[in-house]
């Protein structure tokens, strides 16, 4: 089954003591747990000397409580910031476990598509790989390239979709009134190294996808450009899941531990909120682009440069270059602004909830937030799948990825090497 896509839906988805004077008579009353009272008659000079007495006594009284109230307050600032941190440092430590139970505990499975890159499945390096499989090998490990790789199972990987919708997220019409996923990212946290990768897909990356009807009856399977993934469903929690599942079969089923879809209505608020960012202009003609000066953009302006494409062949190469460019300037001046206030995560979140569609929630955004501005990002971390692009059968772009290309994407963003030794151990 070929499915296609093209920027509207067609027919797949769319007080104390008390005193009394007189000119010549002071009489002072002495509050006392007494069952009487006692009067005393004073000159006027005894009793400026009282009534001097007095205010010192009652001045003291005061300080004393202001003291104790002062003493109080700040006992409760103590509690009160205490009781925040634990929260804090709790949501930090559930948010944590949260996410690191979300993926699957399987690594990819590598073991065809490096035969297949190898030529075949009684190749020489194949032929390696299993002499060298004793019982001390891990399941997990893959000969590629004369080399010996493990997945890295303490990556945090979330997936990232840009909806083409402006409002807020709500359920669509019917079962394919999603809306299409032209923006999507793997955004990858390695703990090893903190270090912060992107690899940029392709909307319209050829790849088996899940189709139902108006219904939200399962019709079957077959290649289509996986931006359509997300239309075949309600727009909401369904269509992401069944984005996350093809994007995860893409990356021979690679364990993800959180998605996000942000309809395109929501970036103007994600720029403004961090001050605006700067990125190159860039222009396209002839199936060409071309880079120019930097210019500093506020959220509207953002948005025009990330949605914009034209109708030129491969517009949509051209529009992921400009997103990655964007995501590049974004994320790094958003770990600057984490440094400093790590919060604004938790602020970010609550802004765009409207627009939002997650399962990442508030526990997992705070231990992100909290570790987040201690990795490195660097435009080598940026990364695509190569591949080319061709008009279909059904008149529009399609985009085959390159089998070998996206095998080395694998082993350089989720594996490590595993040492020599360990290896000649299990050997």
């Amino acid at each position: 089954m070929d499915m296609n896509s093209s920027d509207k839906f067609h027919p797949s988805p769319s007080s104390g003591d008390h005193t009394t004077h007189n000119d010549d008579l002071v009489i002072d009353y002495d509050g006392t747990e007494s069952s009487s009272h006692s009067y005393t008659h004073k000159s006027k000079s005894e009793a400026g000397a009282s009534e001097h007495h007095h205010h010192h006594r009652h001045h003291r009284r005061r300080l004393h409580g202001a003291k104790k109230t002062l003493l109080i307050i700040l006992l409760v600032v103590v509690i009160v910031g205490a009781a925040a941190v634990a929260a804090w440092r709790v949501l930090d430590y559930m948010g944590k476990a949260s996410l690191y139970k979300k993926a699957n505990a399987s690594a990819p499975d590598l073991s065809t598509a490096i035969a297949e890159a190898a030529g075949t499945a009684d190749s020489a390096e194949a032929s390696a790989t299993a002499a060298t499989k004793t019982e001390n090998w891990q399941a997990d490990w893959v000969r590629y390239k004369g080399k010996v790789y493990t997945f890295n199972k303490d990556i945090l990987t979330f997936l990232f979709m840009g909806i083409d919708r402006d409002g807020k997220a709500v359920a669509g019409k019917n079962g394919i009134d999603g809306g299409q996923a032209d923006g999507l990212f793997l955004l990858v946290m390695d703990p090893d190294t903190k270090k912060i990768s992107i690899v940029a897909i392709n909307r319209n990356t050829m790849t088996d996808i899940d189709v139902y009807d108006e219904n939200g009856q399962y019709v079957g399977s077959g290649k289509g450009q996986i931006c359509l993934q997300h239309g075949y469903g309600d727009g909401l929690k369904q269509s992401c899941e069944r984005t996350e599942k093809a994007v995860t079969n893409l990356f021979y089923d690679l364990p993800i531990n959180g998605y996000c879809s942000i309809n395109m209505g929501a970036v103007p608020t994600l720029v403004d909120d961090i001050g605006g960012i700067t990125v190159p202009k860039i222009t396209y003609a002839n199936e060409k682009m071309t880079y120019g000066d930097d210019q500093t953009l506020n959220g509207s302006q953002a948005y025009e440069y990330i949605r914009y494409r034209g109708d030129d062949f491969d517009s949509a190469s051209f529009r992921l270059q400009k997103q990655k460019e964007f995501l590049k300037a974004y994320v790094t001046k958003l770990k600057k602004k984490l440094t400093s206030d790590p919060a604004t995560a938790v602020d970010l979140y609550t802004a765009i909830t409207p627009y939002m569609v997650t399962n990442i929630d508030t526990g997992e955004v705070t231990y992100l937030s909290d570790n987040i501005a201690g990795y490195t990002f660097d435009t080598d971390d940026i990364y695509s799948l190569k591949g080319t692009t061709a008009i279909g059968k059904t008149e529009h772009e399609e985009f085959t990825y390159d089998p070998d290309s996206l095998l080395d994407l694998m082993i350089n963003v989720f594996y490590k090497e595993v040492p020599e030794a360990e290896v000649n151990k299990a050997g």
